[in-house]
């Protein structure tokens, strides 16, 4: 595997797997999911996207921090590298949203959910654990409960990583399998995987070691296999299974499909969804579109509950005002702050990182 070479079609997964989320939520203020027939289940299960981002952390991280040695030193270093990567534009959104709170409260607004901007919360927030049943109810930014879930995984990963050295062939034979009959038991537990700031690490482990795993199957038979007709085949079945319902197995279809591309990418052979060059960039801002939503959802909800306007009965104009706020904050949050803060404080963890991403390189 080629360190850390950008593979682009991974970098536009991040794409497909945020507008999926993006889709959910959307759907969530206007239900617009009947429109769409046989369909609407693939978007009424949107939330799936957060697995497919959790499968990609640990390819990626196995990818590119594999030599982390399991040293406080080496685990410090490391931890640094992901704060850089998360906290900033994190940081920056609980502001963004405090501001919005005060602003609303002096202009005689008030939040629908006073609970949501509670202090408690706020600090669970800032520690990111409020995604480790910390909480019970949705506060602040909260999509990034998924982030506080990989926050958890980074801080074990020096430990995991050690443990893939140590036992290369084990993981090799029992990791997936495992990891996939583990999820597939939780899905059957809790009627499925929409599991956040109450059970999310119960979904998220499985799905992040399977990632690691992953990366021990690729360059055994990256060079032969079809690997477009295998990530075309995991994308059919994550499909088919989000639109009859079964959860676990849409996961299995989305680790397929970024199995398929990830030897695509180790073969050095052309890229397919990563030579979209509109998808590619949204997956470079992926991160950042990500956390954009629940500020553009707050001032949404606010402007037509200020005009007296009840969201079904303007479903476009909602959908239009959610995305081209999540869009032109996700390229703010980006530009202004999650780029410039990786590079600087990379300069000090990781100086090659740093130099890559001053460069231009895709973030990884």
């Amino acid at each position: 595997m080629m360190g850390r070479r950008e593979l682009t079609d991974l970098t536009s997964c991040r794409a497909l797997f945020a507008l999926w989320v993006f889709a959910y939520h959307v759907n969530l203020q206007v239900e617009y999911a009947h429109w769409l027939g046989p369909f609407a289940p693939v978007v009424e299960h949107g939330y799936l996207g957060v697995d497919g981002f959790f499968i990609l952390s640990g390819l990626i991280l196995t990818r590119v921090d594999a030599d982390t040695p399991f040293t406080v030193r080496g685990a410090l270093r490391f931890w640094g590298k992901r704060l850089a990567r998360i906290y900033p534009v994190h940081i920056a959104v609980i502001a963004l949203l405090g501001g919005l709170f005060l602003a609303g409260i002096a202009a005689g607004i008030p939040p629908r959910e006073p609970a949501r901007f509670a202090g408690f919360a706020l600090l669970c927030h800032l520690a990111l654990v409020q995604g480790w049943g910390t909480l019970d109810h949705w506060a602040w930014n909260y999509p990034s409960w998924s982030i506080s879930s990989e926050w958890a995984g980074y801080l074990l990963f020096p430990l995991l990583i050690a443990c893939y050295r140590v036992f290369y062939k084990g993981a090799l034979a029992i990791s997936l399998p495992l990891c996939f009959s583990i999820l597939a038991t939780v899905a059957d537990i809790h009627g499925g995987l929409n599991l956040t700031f109450g059970g999310s690490l119960l979904r998220f482990f499985p799905e992040f070691i399977a990632g690691m795993a992953t990366t021990a199957f690729i360059p055994f038979i990256a060079d032969e296999a079809p690997n477009r007709i295998i990530a075309l085949a995991g994308a059919a079945l994550a499909v088919a299974f989000a639109a009859t319902g079964h959860d676990a197995m849409t996961v299995l279809g989305l680790w397929l499909m970024l199995y398929g591309l990830a030897m695509q990418g180790d073969a050095e052979r052309p890229a397919s969804i990563g030579a979209i060059r509109p998808l590619r960039a949204m997956g470079v801002i992926s991160y950042a579109f990500y956390m954009s939503f629940a500020p553009a959802e707050l001032l949404t909800t606010q402007f037509f509950r200020h005009l007296g306007i009840a969201r079904a009965a303007a479903p476009l104009a909602v959908a239009f005002m959610l995305a081209a706020l999540t869009l032109g904050l996700a390229m703010l949050l980006h530009v202004l702050i999650e780029k410039p803060a990786r590079i600087a404080l990379n300069r000090r963890f990781d100086p090659s990182r740093a130099a890559a991403l001053a460069a231009g390189s895709v973030a990884l």
